[in-house]
């Protein structure tokens, strides 16, 4: 299985997850292994066969979809995500979060991480303002222009 496929699928199963309310699904192609975890604990997937089954259709579902509502932000800057990844908040697990909600911050200031092929990259405040929601935990795996932070200037 190519690369971009393993990746395709990857992003199936994070739908799935959503959609089913699951809380980890883990297939295994040869020597590939693929797993995502959900936020909240939930039920798992006993069989990579059903993995597979239930993913096809939470695609279908989802491109079928014209326009989901979108979930009510506060008013203020959103900060996306600039990369799928992981989300962190801190530098380490046992260190303080980079930001807190009502914290203030200065443009330039290290909001939180994404792990990204195992490389943290860290995501700037892009103005000055306060922090009003933080909108993903510590290990979530976050996507492409996901909303992470929401900064009201």
């Amino acid at each position: 299985m190519e690369i971009n496929e393993l990746g395709q699928l990857a992003i199936e199963l994070m739908d799935a997850l959503k959609d089913k309310k699951l809380g980890e699904v883990e297939i295994k192609l040869g020597d590939a292994r693929i797993t995502v975890k959900a936020a909240k604990p939930a039920p798992v997937i006993a069989s990579t066969q059903q993995a597979a089954a239930s993913a096809a259709p939470a695609a279908q579902a989802v491109a079928a979809e014209t326009a989901a509502p979108a979930e009510e932000l506060p008013a203020g800057t959103p900060v996306e995500a600039p990369l799928v990844g992981v989300f962190y908040s801190s530098p380490a697990p046992d260190a303080p979060p980079f930001v807190l909600v009502g914290q203030k911050v200065k443009k330039g200031d290290t909001l939180f991480i994404i792990e990204a092929m195992k490389t943290m990259n860290e995501i700037k405040s892009p103005c000055d303002g306060t922090v009003v929601r933080i909108l993903a935990q510590p290990g979530d795996m976050v996507e492409y222009h996901q909303t992470v932070v929401v900064i009201e200037e």
